[in-house]
């Protein structure tokens, strides 16, 4: 319920950009890893009539041993589930897995290739064919990926055969050329559609949550303003209700700030206001509200606490402010502040009128003091009794 300093959640767009679609990769391409070792399998067992066995289980193997290792990196990340910029730091062991993998696949089909059976080679080629087309679809989000991808896959046979005296291995490599041109436009269209659609997925989340912010904060302290203290507060107050438990508030006034805009100008009341807000985050707990509710009028509701640790942390801030000098222009002054307390299982709207009647007692009582006052429910009827007390 805490307000924590203001942090910069979107530090670079383009970054976030880039790891969500490293994070779409990690998706769709699992699949992948099983569709590559079937066709492995599909074809070593076309060209078992044609090949050496040893040649095709040793390259079996190491594309197999490959595929594990991917399927561990795969596996590694789904139990650890990064978010954010963590994303990145699996970029690299993707790409260098992903390549291998494509290497295996482009220059190992070479060493494989049955020389003296043309029909066993277009086999092998159609193959590759197949696999490029995948690796477009499948690795589509990041150009890079799938442009290397290809080229891995693609570029070793395809230059086999255009070193080839057949024609017809010569045309097929001609149209794998023209295929790969075609891939890199593709590619390129793909991967700056998702780049610009990532971008604005995400400019219009730091929009939301910008406008989130100065519908709930406090622009020049930082904290909460009244809106998110009524609205915070009516969940402490209905949790504490609920559970039969304490709740206490503080309402705290800076005194004479008038004086201090006229003598030192507003610039100088503003750096006061700040340096209250800090006193606040250092001194307040975690579940806390606290707020800045308007001029130099601050709020503080504190869930399972008793009236007397309420005024006693009053005190603990009167003191603090009373002997915090604020600094400015390379002046120096001092503030003071005047402190309400009530507690009571009541509304918040009681709870505040109770609060403030306490703080302008402690106005009237000479500034720069503590006084609560105890509102208790007597009855279903919500009739609150009042206690005035001094800790000033």
């Amino acid at each position: 319920m805490i307000l924590t300093e203001e942090k910069n959640v979107f530090p670079n767009l383009n970054v976030m950009a880039r790891a969500e679609k490293l994070q779409l990769l990690f998706h769709q391409s699992y699949p992948a890893l099983f569709i590559s070792t079937f066709n492995a399998i599909l074809l070593s067992a076309i060209l078992w009539s044609a090949q050496d066995h040893t040649v095709l289980l040793g390259w079996f193997t190491v594309l197999f041993t490959t595929a594990l290792a991917r399927l561990y990196i795969f596996t590694r990340y789904r139990q650890i589930k990064p978010e954010g910029e963590d994303i990145l730091t699996w970029e690299k062991p993707y790409f260098a897995t992903l390549i291998l993998s494509s290497l295996i696949w482009g220059v190992g089909c070479v060493l494989i290739m049955p020389v003296d059976s043309p029909i066993h080679q277009a086999v092998i080629f159609y193959f590759l064919i197949g696999m490029s087309g995948g690796a477009i679809s499948v690795y589509s989000a990041h150009r890079s990926m799938t442009l290397v991808t290809l080229a891995a896959v693609l570029l070793p046979a395809t230059g086999w055969f255009l070193f080839q005296n057949d024609f017809v291995f010569v045309g097929m490599a001609i149209g794998a050329v023209i295929f790969y041109l075609s891939a890199i436009r593709a590619a390129n269209v793909l991967s700056s559609a998702l780049q610009q659609n990532f971008l604005m997925t995400h400019e219009l989340k730091k929009s939301r949550d910008d406008a989130e912010k100065l519908a709930r904060f406090d622009e020049l302290t930082g904290l909460y303003n009244r809106r998110a203290f009524y609205e915070y507060g009516k969940v402490l107050v209905n949790h504490s209700q609920r559970n039969n438990e304490e709740l206490a508030m503080i309402i705290m006034d800076v005194d004479n700030f008038k004086k201090i805009n006229d003598s030192f100008g507003h610039a100088a009341g503003d750096a006061a206001l700040k340096q209250i807000g800090k006193i606040m985050l250092q001194r307040l707990r975690k579940s806390d509200v606290f707020a800045r509710l308007g001029g130099e009028e601050f709020g503080m509701l504190l869930p399972a606490t008793s009236p007397h640790k309420a005024a006693k942390l009053a005190e603990e801030l009167r003191r603090v402010i009373a002997e915090t000098a604020i600094i400015f222009n390379e002046e120096q002054f001092k503030i003071t502040a005047s402190f309400g307390v009530t507690a009571g299982q009541t509304d918040i709207d009681e709870l505040v009128r109770h609060a403030d009647m306490a703080m302008y007692q402690s106005k009237e009582s000479g500034r720069n003091t503590v006084i609560s006052i105890i509102a208790e429910i007597t009855g279903d009827n919500g009739n609150l009794e009042a206690a005035p007390e001094n800790d000033g």
